[in-house]
């Protein structure tokens, strides 16, 4: 991958990271304008409404030229990290379906009894 592809990539990524955080930020200022009694403006309100853009998956940003996954050791340790935060979500999911009474997809619970990736 040369300099020239990875530097857009990062500053895709950036650009990412900067709108899901204006998205929470206008979620949270609405939350709080509430809870204060203000009246929020338009373009907050119209801001927090949107649906924040999917971060780009590892299993996409770690791909070589030809695309074979990476397999030195830091592509590796952020693969796991992916797979483990994605089982960790799942379990949650599990438990907060059963405390409230509702069913898990099979695909979902499936998901949450696989075991954690080393982090080595």
């Amino acid at each position: 991958m040369s300099d020239l592809d990875q530097e857009a990539r990062a500053s895709r990524e950036e650009a990412i990271l900067r709108i899901r955080r204006g998205i929470r930020a206008a979620q949270l200022r609405i939350t709080l304008d509430d809870l204060q009694g203000r009246q929020t403006p338009e373009a907050v309100l119209r801001l927090a409404k949107l649906t924040p853009p999917l971060l780009p998956s590892p299993f996409v940003t770690l791909r070589t030229p030809d695309g074979k996954l990476r397999a030195d050791p830091a592509s590796r340790r952020v693969l796991a990290l992916h797979v483990r935060r994605n089982i960790l979500a799942t379990q949650l999911r599990v438990a907060l379906d059963k405390e409230r009474g509702r069913v898990t997809p099979e695909a979902v619970t499936r998901l949450a009894q696989m075991e954690l990736p080393s982090l080595r």
